[in-house]
């Protein structure tokens, strides 16, 4: 009983390995392909929705200057600074 579960031990570890090589070598590319997908989301972000997400990053910027009492910022430079430094 003892030699039969250490073949049927044996027996699937190999077949474990070898299902795992041939699992790794038709699987190129499979990682690059996650959320690609017909119901995947969009990577590029809505036209204006980026300059929206600055200008509002820049206006809380430049509240929290003015609460420290700091001068505040040109908001249309710095947002169109910003954008031109991406």
């Amino acid at each position: 009983m003892e030699a039969a579960f250490a073949t049927v031990v044996i027996v699937v570890a190999v077949v474990g390995a070898v299902a795992a090589v041939v699992a790794l070598a038709t699987g190129r590319g499979a990682y690059d392909r996650i959320g690609r997908g017909d119901l995947a989301v969009a990577d590029e972000p809505a036209p204006g929705r980026e300059l929206e997400e600055v200008r509002q990053l820049v206006e809380t910027a430049n509240a929290r200057r003015v609460a420290r009492g700091l001068p505040p910022l040109d908001v249309e430079a710095e947002v169109m600074e910003r954008l031109r430094a991406e």
